[in-house]
Parts: structure tokens; sequence; C-alpha cells
């Protein structure tokens, strides 16, 4: 049943849609006017080999805590997630739908399970801004002029990287890992340390999910720069570096379903201050893709209800 919470959101999306197409932010036009080409399939392939790679990521995270899912499974609960996520409020629903499938899955391992998503989240978050403030330091490098978008996305990546680094170091330290953990409701304190605990003793398997997640969020960039050549208005991979990752977090906010709207409003507001005013329509073209690839999810997740074997061992 549809409560009027849900109805908000939906109203939300329409409305920010219908003010981007009013005032000339999102072009509709260039978006169904310009003839298929190579770019995007291209930009299909590119958001398809980045679903697969967060799958392993999560799989291994998974692996270290001790949870059996087969790599065939999880890219199954990620492929769904992905679907329902679609309309569900922002990427906080998504995140929700795999929480919901993993604790069904492993349900001695709660805590564990849902250790694994919202460190799997975090990564990919901190490696976009991470690239974010590599795009900053190579302008610098290479002695050319910081305008002031640059300056103001800079500051922010410098505050998100640094806070999140002092989360991680609170919780890897054992010290402040365990005052930490004084706060956290004792039916809760035990599982939740030993969770952190296997993953302080597999560094080796953070660094190489890290790894994945750079490279994960190269790809997702990408599809903006390929987007952008689709509807032939070019995005640099500098643009893209340092306003893909504000606008990953706008979309995730619970605004309205999917980060409908949200989305393409972040993405003409700060590809605007950077020169570009097809940012809307880059992040439409781009959301298009996913919708293309997400719909297999829907797939699964029918079979999956109608089915109770399906995903189980």
């Amino acid at each position: 049943m549809v409560n009027r919470y849900t109805i908000a959101k939906i109203l939300v999306a329409v409305g920010l849609l219908v003010w981007l197409a009013n005032s000339g932010r999102l072009d509709l036009h260039i978006l169904f006017s310009t003839p298929l080409n190579l770019f995007h399939g291209l930009g299909l392939v590119v958001l398809l080999v980045g679903m697969v790679m967060q799958a392993w990521r999560w799989w291994w995270l998974l692996k270290v805590q001790q949870i059996g899912l087969s790599f065939q499974r999880t890219l199954g609960l990620v492929w769904v997630g992905r679907f329902l996520a679609m309309v569900l409020p922002g990427a906080v629903g998504g995140i929700m739908v795999r929480g919901y499938y993993v604790t069904r899955e492993a349900p001695s391992a709660k805590i564990a399970g849902l250790s694994s998503i919202v460190l799997d989240r975090s990564m990919g978050l901190y490696a976009s801004f991470l690239l974010s403030l590599t795009a900053l330091a190579l302008t610098v490098w290479s002695s050319e002029p910081l305008t002031g978008p640059m300056l103001h996305v800079g500051v922010v990546a410098i505050l998100l990287v640094m806070g999140a680094s002092l989360v991680f170091l609170t919780l890897w330290l054992h010290p402040t890992r365990s005052f930490m953990l004084g706060f956290v409701p004792g039916r809760f304190r035990a599982p939740l340390e030993g969770a952190l605990e296997a993953y302080r003793g597999r560094g080796r398997c953070l660094l190489a999910c890290f790894s994945l997640s750079l490279a994960i969020s190269v790809m997702a960039m990408g599809a903006f720069v390929i987007a952008g050549h689709a509807i032939g208005t070019p995005v640099g991979w500098k643009q893209a570096f340092m306003v893909c990752p504000l606008v990953f977090v706008a979309s995730a906010l619970p605004i309205s379903p999917g980060g409908i709207g949200v989305g393409e409003t972040a993405a003409s507001v700060l590809f605007a201050r950077f020169g570009l005013e097809t940012g809307a329509t880059i992040m439409l073209t781009v959301r298009l893709w996913y919708l293309v690839l997400r719909l297999p999810g829907g797939l699964v997740y029918v079979f999956r209800t109608r089915h109770a074997g399906f995903l189980k061992k």
C-alpha cells in the first residue's frame, strides 16, 4: 500500500524533473533526438562490468565474515537490490534491500552481514572522493589555475576523506574501538566487535577490495564521460572526477524514489559550475542505462519470490 510519504517522494521527483525541463536545464530533445550510437553500448558495458565488480567486492567482504554465499548468489542479491532501489528512496533503499536479503541468507550472522554492506558502500564513496582529490592534486601539479568551484569541491572532498579516515582509524585501533563500542547496546556489542576484529585480521583483503572500489568509481565516472559523448556534449575526466562524487551523494539521499530528480538537479547545478550546461541530461542518460541493466533484477526478484529454492543453499 502506498502511503503519503511515498506519494510525497514521488511528487518531489516529478516536480524536480518538470522544473528542470521547463527551465531548459534538462533537454529531452537532445536526449531522444540523438541517434543511437556506439557510446550507448559502451556505457551499458561499463556499468555492467562495474556492477559485477561491486558484487565481487561484496563477496570478498562476506567471505571475511565467513558468510558462505557463492558469487552467483551474491551477484543475484546485488542485482535484486539494484532493481528494487529504483522504487525506494535513494541509494539508502538499495542498502536496506541488500540488508534484508543477507540477513535471511545468514540469520546467524546478521551483524556481520550488515557490516559488510556498510563497509562495501563506504569504500565506494571513499574511493570516489579520493579520486576527486586526485584530480585536484593533478591540477595543482600541472600549475593550472584553480577555479572557485574546484576549490569548493576540493574542500568538501578533503573534509569527507579526513572524516572517513578518522572513523576508520578509530575502529581499527583497539583502544579507541573498545571505547566506541562502549556506546553500543549490550546485545549488539559482542557480534559487532567480532565483525570488526575479522576485518582487522584481513588487511590484504581489505586493500584488494579498496583497489576494486577505485576501479568501480572510475567506471561510474567514466559512464558520465561516455554519456556526454553519446548526446554530443563531451565531459572531461577532470569535470567528472570533481562533480560525480557529489552527485552520487545527492542521489543517495532518501528524498525521492531511486534519487530520481535529485541526482539530475545536483548534476545540473554542479556541472554548470564547471561550464557544462547539460549535466541533468547526462545524468538522465546514465539513469536510463542503469534502468536497462536493472530490469533483469526484476526478473530475478519475481523468480525468487515464486521459487523459494532460488539463491538458497
